[in-house]
C-alpha cells in the first residue's frame, strides 16, 4: 500500500520534528480525548487554506496560497511544525485544547519547545518534554521556581520555630530542607522569626 503522505512531509514530520501531542492520559481522561485527524475548531478551518488527505480530512494548513509548506500539519494523535511561530504554537495549542488534551507532550527544538511550554501553562495545560527556566515561568504569568522555593522555605522556617525551642534543633532542620531543595543557607535565614515562648518562666 502507498503511503498519500508527500515524501517532504514524511521527512518535516521524522524524528526531530516540531511536535505536540497528548501525554499519557490520567485515569477516565482517555473517554474525553479526540485523537481524530481533522478535528479542530471551526475558526481554525476558516482561517487556513487546507490540503486534505485522501479520506477528505483536513491534514496541512496553510497560510496561503503562496508558501510552500504548511504552517502545521495535523496527523490525529499529533500535531506537527517546521517553524516555531509564536501564532502557528497558539494555532496548535488551539487545536489541542479543542481535543480535550490537557496534558502534552513536546518534542522538537528547544526554541519550539520552549514557546509551547509558555504558551501552553498560560492556558492552564500541563506540558511534559521542557525544563522551564525562570524567566519561561515569567513568561507564562507562573512563579519563578526559585522564588516559589525560597517563599516555601521562609514558611517552613516559620513554623519550625514555632514548633521546636530548641534553636540548634531548628537550625538543623532548617538546613536539611534547604539542602533538598537546593539552597545555600542564606536564603533561608533572611527571615528569622523569634521562637514562640513555650510557657517559661522568665
Amino acid at each position: 500500500m502507498t503511503d498519500p503522505t508527500p515524501p517532504r512531509d514524511r521527512a518535516q514530520d521524522g524524528p526531530a520534528a516540531n511536535r505536540i501531542g497528548p501525554d499519557r492520559a490520567r485515569s477516565g481522561e482517555a473517554q474525553t480525548r479526540s485523537v481524530a485527524k481533522g478535528d479542530v475548531p471551526q475558526t481554525l478551518l476558516d482561517r487556513y487554506l487546507i490540503e486534505r488527505d485522501l479520506r477528505g480530512r483536513p491534514e496541512r494548513f496553510y497560510r496561503d496560497h503562496r508558501t510552500a509548506d504548511p504552517a502545521f500539519r495535523d496527523a490525529g494523535r499529533r500535531l506537527s511544525a517546521d517553524r516555531t511561530y509564536p501564532d502557528t504554537v497558539a494555532d496548535m495549542l488551539k487545536v489541542a485544547q479543542h481535543r480535550g488534551w490537557s496534558r502534552l507532550k513536546v518534542e522538537g527544538e528547544e526554541g519550539f519547545r520552549r514557546e509551547v511550554w509558555v504558551q501552553a501553562r498560560a492556558m492552564g495545560l500541563e506540558v511534559q518534554g521542557y525544563r522551564p527556566r525562570d524567566r519561561d515561568r515569567g513568561a507564562a504569568g507562573l512563579p519563578h521556581g526559585r522564588t516559589q522555593m525560597e517563599h516555601r522555605l521562609r514558611m517552613a522556617s516559620t513554623v519550625v520555630r514555632t514548633l521546636i525551642a530548641d534553636p540548634e534543633a531548628q537550625q538543623r532542620l532548617i538546613a536539611h530542607a534547604a539542602a533538598r531543595v537546593g539552597l545555600a543557607p542564606s536564603h533561608h535565614q533572611e527571615d528569622r522569626t523569634p521562637p514562640v515562648d513555650r510557657g517559661r518562666d522568665r
